[in-house]
């Protein structure tokens, strides 16, 4: 087991999405990787899911305030001593590249509904055992090309996504580096305290200690109570805490 663990739990329904959103670009990522026909359903099923988080409305509503707001904090740090500018300008520059226009209109069903392969795999990957090559033979055929062909397909997918997955990644990282960690004790194995307008809770804890958090919270309160993994009864438990 690791010698540390961190557990991440969203206080907000924003921070889940984004956070899913990056999940799935990671399996999706993982999975696009290996050369070989088994892997292609949980590929499948990850972009499936994502176009759905993509393409909810509200979605694009957080990411362009988002955005905006970090481009305002950022510009303000500019002139501040001790500040390293060509981070600085790396993030702003990162920041101005993104192009959202609440006009624009969603494109990630329209990819699948007007692709002949997606369409046919997601109509059948939801039946039990869905996938077979007698359910999709497109696939199974597509499956049989050149790896480069494939991969140029796989590309041509994700194009529609990348946007929103490095806008949720840069987003993320910099709420992740926003705050540091802070140790505490939880008295046989519970926690609770109080967080104002925080957004994400990171758990830091060393995995020897043969437990696991589990996280209630919502915006201004959160409590975590220790569970082993051998069910046996927890003792007071030393972690970390960062509220971001």
């Amino acid at each position: 087991m690791s010698d540390i663990i961190i557990y991440e739990h969203p206080l907000n329904e924003k921070i889940r999405s984004y956070l899913r959103i990056e999940y799935l670009a990671q399996q999706i990522d993982r999975f696009r990787k290996l050369d070989s026909t088994a892997g292609f359903k949980p590929f499948f099923d990850c972009l499936f899911s994502l176009a759905e988080l993509v393409d909810r409305g509200e979605l694009k509503k957080e990411l362009i305030k988002d955005l905006e707001e970090q481009e305002h904090h950022l510009t303000q740090w500019r002139d501040a001593d001790n500040i390293d500018n060509v981070q600085l300008t790396i993030l702003l520059d990162k920041i101005q590249s993104f192009s959202f226009h609440q006009s624009q209109p969603n494109k990630a069903q329209g990819l699948i509904s007007g692709d002949q392969i997606l369409h046919q795999i997601k109509n059948k990957l939801a039946l039990p055992g869905g996938g077979c090559n007698f359910d999709t033979p497109l696939l199974y055929c597509w499956q049989q090309l050149p790896q480069e062909q494939r991969t140029s397909d796989i590309e041509r997918w994700l194009q529609p996504f990348k946007m929103t997955i490095d806008a949720v990644e840069l987003l993320l990282h910099m709420l992740r580096e926003s705050v540091s960690y802070e140790e505490y004790v939880a008295i046989a194995g519970f926690y609770q305290a109080t967080c104002e307008k925080n957004q994400l809770l990171r758990v830091k804890l060393s995995g020897h200690q043969g437990c696991y958090p589990n996280v209630s919270g919502y915006r201004n309160r959160f409590a975590i109570r220790f569970s082993a993994l051998n069910g046996q009864q927890i003792h007071d438990i030393k972690f970390a805490i960062s509220c971001c």
